[in-house]
């Protein structure tokens, strides 16, 4: 049988300040038509449907119609929850569309669900936390003595999987998860685009996936492979920061047969709109920019000026001739003698920080901060960077990649 793998669509993310709506529908009909075009029997997301748990209307209405186009086509739709998603919104009305072979695993709850399409197994496997499966083994009659960590978490529920006369009786098993599967401690490559762990909190060995034929992984943007080429990160379709733009973006095609080592294709993914890093001087840049047709200035770009002498208003004036500019950087006498970072880079980096926090609270405390808590969250960072601990402030105001106002 034949399977397509995708992950980390992140509907409804901005790139900077652009909003990437056409970009994501783009992408799906991309998606559609390649399933549709290569026969494939099923369909994988492997997590991160959404960008955030609440996502916009826009976002939810495309996913839905994306789906809709799925089960027409007569094709399995094999979808599991990331660590953006809300699992159970992503998963709302699930028992009565899996009927349609629409198959979402929004949360671990306990026993992971299977599938057969074709003669293989898929078990859905949602991101794992630590404290879910600690509730979960209890509950089963398991004894967890000290801390669980995600290695441990994850190798619990695979144990239970294969334990289960499903998997024995299956001529190949598939396991889709989203999780930081590493191998022997190597880490995968990773972009700005991703929030970054602390430390090696959601470190999972890949050796946990030991016989599962194929692992189609989610939660690292750059398509790699991890220890064998049957264990892959599928990737994100679309680029979402500038430290993604010489990735090759694709869909892998998978082909399983039984008693074969399954093969993969990765088919590269042509985007609605091109990504490209623009460096030099900033005359220079704006004469480059002047010297395009609108098909190519319609690109996103991340501009590197290199003034030792830096412009005031530098990306409102690249803004003119490059409507779709992501960020600037400096790289310059300056920047390289005292390592300092661009106005981007910085707020990037407090994106980071505050992702961290609010990932580490997920992690911990087993749910996502409340609206409440979050703003404490924020009214501390303000305080920490001199401002008014009482004032708003916005949840845009520290996009990744922020264009340098």
């Amino acid at each position: 049988m034949r399977f397509v793998h995708t992950a980390d669509l992140h509907i409804g993310r901005r790139l900077g300040q652009l909003p990437l709506a056409d970009d994501a529908s783009f992408m799906l009909d991309e998606l559609h038509d390649l399933v549709v075009s290569r026969s494939g029997d099923a369909l994988v997301v492997a997590g991160d449907v959404f960008d955030a748990p609440v996502p916009p209307e826009w976002a939810v209405r495309m996913w839905d119609s994306f789906v809709e186009c799925m089960a027409a086509a007569g094709v399995t739709l094999l979808v599991v929850g990331g660590n953006h998603d809300s699992g159970a919104r992503l998963a709302y009305g699930s028992s009565l569309v899996a009927a349609a072979g629409v198959h979402v695993v929004g949360e671990f709850t306990g026993e992971v669900p299977c599938v057969e399409v074709g003669g293989v197994t898929f078990w859905l496997v949602p991101f794992v936390r630590p404290a879910d499966v600690r509730a979960w083994a209890a509950s089963m009659g398991h004894e967890v003595v000290g801390p669980l960590d995600y290695d441990a978490a994850v190798r619990l529920v695979l144990d239970s999987v294969r334990e289960r006369p499903e998997y024995a009786a299956s001529s190949a098993n598939v396991a889709v998860a989203h999780q930081f599967v590493t191998a022997s401690g190597a880490a995968p490559t990773r972009c700005d685009s991703e929030r970054l762990s602390l430390g090696t909190l959601d470190n999972v060995d890949v050796s946990a996936f030991d016989g599962f034929d194929y692992v189609a992984l989610g939660h690292v943007h750059g398509p790699q492979r991890v220890g064998r080429d049957t264990v892959r990160y599928a990737g994100s379709p679309l680029k979402y920061s500038a430290s993604e733009i010489d990735q090759r973006k694709s869909f892998a095609v998978v082909d399983v047969e039984p008693g074969e080592v399954p093969s993969v294709e990765l088919v590269p993914m042509a985007p609605l709109h091109g990504f490209r890093r623009e460096r030099g001087g900033f005359d220079e840049l704006l004469d480059r920019g002047r010297g395009e047709d609108e098909a190519t200035r319609a690109d996103f770009v991340q501009a590197v000026v290199t003034d030792d002498e830096e412009p005031v208003d530098v990306a409102a004036r690249l803004r003119a001739v490059w409507p779709d500019l992501v960020g600037v950087e400096f790289d310059n006498a300056r920047t390289n003698a005292a390592g300092a970072r661009s106005v981007a880079e910085v707020e990037a980096t407090t994106a980071d920080v505050a992702g961290l926090f609010s990932d580490f609270f997920d992690q911990q405390v087993g749910r996502a901060m409340s609206d409440s808590e979050r703003q404490v969250m924020r009214s501390a960072m303000a305080e920490d960077r001199g401002e008014d601990p009482h004032g708003e402030v916005a949840a845009g105001t520290y996009a990744a990649g922020g264009v340098v106002a």
